[in-house]
């Protein structure tokens, strides 16, 4: 296989071909292309649909913007996370180009504001997610106002059978329909050849141009390490980060898991950061920020961490349990060694952790009866359901297990599907009430089944004597370009890679600097509370749920981690000389 395939290419406009590298380094301030981007821009300028497949930091941000910006008319650009396209358009912003973004986070008039802008035609690039189309009237202002480009980043969320599917992003095929049908780019670092024959399905690709540039990253090196309990884990945890220092992400299935480790680092000497899905917005930006700015730091994360990170310089990954699946690991190691040099990427592998996603696999899949017991208890409810928030809901159909994710399912299946708008416990409201048919549509009954097979992948990984890269790349459908790989825990000793490819560590990452608290929370970090049922406790870190706060705090008596709801646990500030 040759560096990267280009797969028929039809240009549909005859735009005048400018000079890519001077406009290159006007925009942008790069002197060169990265391999295939020079092709995708020229072609996606000339009007080319294309679905680009290309390993994540390989410079996927480029292919839009550039066409965008050399041309009249307005790029839409789809984009999954308001985080993201957030930082995608400050980075455009910075270099005075004319970029913006819409979402659900900014206040009416602001969202009104930009859109008359980009109608009026002061913007070239107009980032969304796609939840966006089904705000009344946001479709039919950009359809009139014409759209040059249609734009899909992260284009595996639209097939179900990928590893990060969303409901709003099968519906995108009717919206580039709806738009007159203008070039298409679909962008993704992560699909199987079956998730690409989706992509091209849904968006209406048809023949259009492929460039893949293949998934080969000859400097990240990839191991499995069995451990039989966390204690084996974390000393091996130790023994990575003491070799590779840092930067480095070690990534948890679970947040409970994640504020556990984070004690016992912290209680080693070190001060690692924290990402997950419970944080507030501050927080996550303020934890994502110091990861970025550091050369050591130590980031502790979920899988809610990652996308649009572009930092060059991680030098380790570490999974504390097994992911999900093999596209979701790639993606994941895959940020690190960006800059071209070695970075060690190791899987802490027990059989005991495939609970974890067994779990998460069952409730991304509710069956269509319960999620239309859920549609009829709501519908019930009446004018009651302003009173309602998730606990509550949850409350109502799971009685065995709390943490059981099957009611977010719905409400995001519904979300999707237009039936409900705002959110529990604020402004929610049920617009429509659903069919079983439709409901069972929503939910195929093969989708569980090839969820759990990808489990299963991703378990032969882990466990089967063979070549790391080689299972990846038969997975995606790509030949490995040698017969042995070189960079793999079953093709060479760790040691010697180690050796000639990662120079010795000075020290363990750790955060060089403090993250501040929300300051409207009611208490600190290193605040000393007495807490109801569990006595003296310290406060580790404060973040806000919906519209209250929680402290993650360490007992005094035990050094016992636990999360306290501030809003529902009695508790009380003290003052005390430690």
């Amino acid at each position: 296989m040759t560096a990267f395939q280009r797969i028929g290419a039809r240009p549909t406009l005859a735009l005048p071909v400018p000079d890519l590298d001077a406009a290159l380094h006007r925009l942008f301030g790069h002197r060169d292309f990265r391999p295939m981007q020079r092709e995708i821009v020229s072609h996606h300028h000339m009007g080319g649909s294309a679905l680009v497949v290309m390993a994540t930091g390989d410079g996927k941000s480029l292919c839009f913007p550039l066409p965008a910006l050399l041309a009249t008319g307005l790029t839409l650009v789809v984009s999954p996370l308001v985080a993201l396209m957030d930082d995608q358009v400050a980075a455009l912003q910075a270099k005075g180009l004319p970029a913006t973004c819409i979402h659900a986070m900014l206040e009416r008039d602001e969202r009104e504001r930009r859109l008359a802008a980009a109608v009026r035609g002061d913007i070239r690039l107009l980032y969304v997610t796609p939840e966006r189309f089904r705000v009344p009237g946001f479709l039919d202002a950009v359809k009139n106002h014409g759209v040059r480009a249609f734009v899909v980043d992260e284009a595996h969320c639209v097939s179900q059978w990928g590893h990060d599917f969303r409901p709003d992003y099968a519906r995108l095929g009717e919206v580039r329909r709806a738009l007159g049908s203008p070039p298409c780019l679909a962008l993704t670092a992560t699909a199987t050849p079956a998730v690409q024959r989706d992509i091209r399905s849904v968006l209406d690709l048809g023949d259009a141009a492929t460039f893949h540039k293949g998934i080969t990253r000859d400097n990240l090196f990839l191991s499995v390490h069995a451990c039989h309990d966390d204690d084996e884990k974390r000393a091996r945890l130790t023994q990575v980060l003491t070799r590779t220092g840092g930067p480095a992400i070690v990534y948890c299935a679970l947040v409970r898991d994640l504020l556990r480790l984070e004690g016992e680092l912290q209680r080693q000497g070190l001060r690692p950061l924290l990402y997950h899905g419970d944080l507030s917005a501050h927080e996550r930006r303020t934890q994502q920020r110091l990861f970025q700015d550091s050369g050591d730091a130590l980031m502790l994360a979920t899988n809610a961490f990652g996308m649009g990170v572009d930092k060059a310089d991680i030098r380790a990954i570490v999974h504390w349990q097994i992911p999900r699946t093999l596209e979701a690991y790639w993606q994941e190691v895959g940020r690190a060694g960006r800059d071209g040099r070695g970075a060690f990427c190791e899987l802490l592998w027990r059989e005991e952790d495939l609970a974890i996603q067994r779990d998460f696999t069952e409730w991304a899949n509710p069956t269509a009866a319960f999620a239309h017991e859920v549609v009829l208890h709501l519908y019930g409810l009446g004018d009651r359901v302003q009173a309602v928030d998730l606990d509550t809901l949850r409350a109502t159909f799971l009685h065995k297990n709390r943490h059981d994710g099957r009611v977010e399912t719905v409400l995001r299946l519904l979300r999707s599907a237009g039936c409900t708008e705002g959110e529990l416990g604020r402004d929610f409201r049920l617009l429509r009430v659903p069919e079983l048919d439709e409901v069972e549509t929503w939910l195929p009954a093969d989708k569980r089944q090839n969820d759990l097979l990808g489990l299963l992948r991703m378990v032969r990984y882990a466990s089967e004597p063979a070549c790391r890269k080689q299972t990846i790349h038969d997975h995606f459908g790509q030949p490995l370009p040698h017969d042995h790989c070189g960079a793999c825990d079953h093709c060479v000793a760790i040691g010697p890679w180690q050796d000639a490819h990662l120079p010795p560590a000075p020290a363990l990452p750790r955060t060089p600097t403090d993250t501040p608290t929300d300051a409207t929370a009611p208490v600190q970090r290193g605040d000393w509370l007495e807490v109801q049922g569990l006595g003296l406790c310290h406060v580790v870190r404060v973040h806000r749920r919906g519209k209250s706060f929680a402290a993650d705090v360490e007992r005094a008596a035990d050094l016992t981690a636990h999360a306290v709801d501030l809003r529902r646990r009695r508790w009380r500030r003290i003052e005390r000389d430690v």
